[in-house]
């Protein structure tokens, strides 16, 4: 008898046991579903043609991750072809904006059609890279001083000196050759502030280079450059002698570099009077001007009463990296 009541308490128990997992089932499947419905996106909203009613915030964003993977678009940069002569013009890319995306769905109404929210990835390189640049945007009162630094040493320290005395912030454009025996005056002229940017390895004459020899000129100056000031310097070249033809600057181009030359020539390098460096540049200014300069010792005597003049006509002396952008 006490046998037939144990096994009937095993019975009841494995029917109660059953009882609780099958209440726990079904009221945890209700639970998901009150779950989607108060919570869940809306019923027959699609987006881009996919169903996406009674899912979850985490999983509208995992739909929509997965979705960007298609829709996204890497932009492509402008390229310049020598042999035709023809520039590729750069195309913007498409990024996906997967937050607001979400935020969208999961506040849309029922039976609404979406769209993924998208947002354009401009091209670093576009067409202007294949033209040398001769002066920056004329909508701003900005000027920028262009120095070209392939000797000079000597006189480096006093032309500092005025440009912290005025607060002007310059762009060295700095040969290889020169670098490799003055590192740690091109880490004290970018600690100053001013833009480093590059004048070649060599003083070499481009117009004479094949284009292997013209990439090695930048990019391994660049790479000198970048291990003395710890960083990738702006992609700015100033080309040996002002040498450029249309093969110069659609290999700096293409390595992403804006070809830089000069609205006003100082002419310094031939060392003349103090006053004829000033009357040279004061003569000819201009909003968006880029002044080209060389470190000598007349140079370095017209320096200040340059920077006075400019300054007194309401321009402002920037970078050539920040005249460039002036207009955007």
């Amino acid at each position: 008898m006490k046998l037939v009541i144990l096994e009937r308490k095993k019975i009841t128990w494995f029917f109660c046991w059953v009882l609780v997992v099958v209440v726990s089932a079904v009221g945890t499947t209700r639970w998901f579903a009150l779950q989607r419905q108060w919570h869940g996106v809306k019923e027959g909203v699609m987006l881009e043609g996919h169903l996406m009613h009674r899912l979850l915030p985490a999983e509208v964003k995992k739909a929509v991750a997965e979705m960007a993977k298609t829709y996204a678009l890497e932009p492509q940069n402008a390229g310049y072809f020598v042999e035709t002569g023809e520039v590729i013009p750069e195309k913007d890319g498409r990024g996906v904006d997967i937050e607001a995306t979400v935020a969208q769905v999961l506040a849309a109404n029922s039976g609404a059609r979406l769209q993924l929210i998208t947002y354009a990835i401009p091209a670093t390189v576009g067409k202007e890279y294949f033209s040398p640049v001769f002066q920056g945007p004329t909508d701003q009162k900005k000027i920028s001083l262009a120095i070209n630094v392939a000797w000079g040493e000597e006189e480096l320290p006093a032309m500092l000196k005025i440009l912290k005395e005025r607060g002007v912030h310059a762009t060295f454009f700095f040969d290889g050759a020169w670098v490799k025996k003055f590192p740690e005056m091109v880490k004290a002229i970018h600690a100053a502030g001013h833009e480093i940017a590059n004048h070649g390895l060599y003083h070499g004459h481009p117009a004479q280079m094949s284009r292997d020899e013209l990439k090695r000129l930048i990019v391994e100056n660049n790479q000198l450059l970048a291990g003395i000031i710890g960083m990738d310097p702006p992609k700015l070249f100033a080309p040996p002698y002002g040498e450029f033809n249309q093969e110069i600057v659609a290999v700096a181009g293409n390595l992403g570099y804006r070809t830089i030359m000069w609205t006003i020539d100082t002419i310094d390098w031939q060392r003349p009077a103090p006053e004829i460096i000033i009357r040279r540049v004061v003569d000819k200014i201009k909003a968006g001007a880029i002044i080209l300069m060389h470190p000598t010792v007349p140079t370095v005597q017209a320096l200040e009463r340059i920077i006075q003049n400019v300054q007194g006509q309401g321009y402002k002396l920037v970078t050539v990296s920040e005249l460039l952008k002036a207009s955007n």
